[in-house]
């Protein structure tokens, strides 16, 4: 890929489905997600409800049309799958086309808005057994950790 080449060439649609497949779901790196910091674009500063994740640098960008922070990091770092951090939605930057029906995303959209029964978060209290993060780092469920 080269600055200014269409990705569109790249996606294809799945026969069976109709959906249309991305083909950089690859490069997702999930350790580099982060989904606890304020909704704010790296570049402007701007706290807007069109600001997207990029999901392979972990990185808040404004908006995904042209000139719009999102789109120049997709063209100048080649970095093209993102997630709006308010709807949840998937996106294919610079081609701008929705990633439907992913199973593979399936993980970050629970990362991005988890939900929990008044019996899960109940049962918080009495959990003891030490779970891993991505990183595989241990931890006990229902502590919440400081980033710096």
């Amino acid at each position: 890929f080269r600055a200014g080449q269409s990705t569109a060439m790249a996606s294809s649609q799945d026969i069976n489905t109709g959906r249309i497949v991305c083909p950089y779901l690859d490069t997702i790196n999930r350790t580099a997600l982060d989904f606890d910091f304020e909704h704010s674009c790296s570049v402007s500063l701007e706290s807007s409800p069109h600001i997207y994740a990029c999901l392979v640098c972990g990185k808040f960008f404004r908006g995904k049309g042209k000139q719009t922070p999102a789109y120049t990091h997709a063209v100048e770092e080649g970095h093209f799958v993102f997630v709006h951090l308010t709807k949840g939605t998937f996106h294919c930057l610079p081609d701008d086309y929705e990633i439907k029906n992913e199973p593979s995303l399936n993980d970050i959209s629970e990362a991005l808005h988890p939900k929990f029964t008044k019996a899960e978060v109940e049962k918080l209290d009495e959990n003891q057994e030490l779970a891993r993060d991505l990183f595989g780092r241990r931890y006990l469920p229902g502590f919440v950790g400081l980033n710096n």
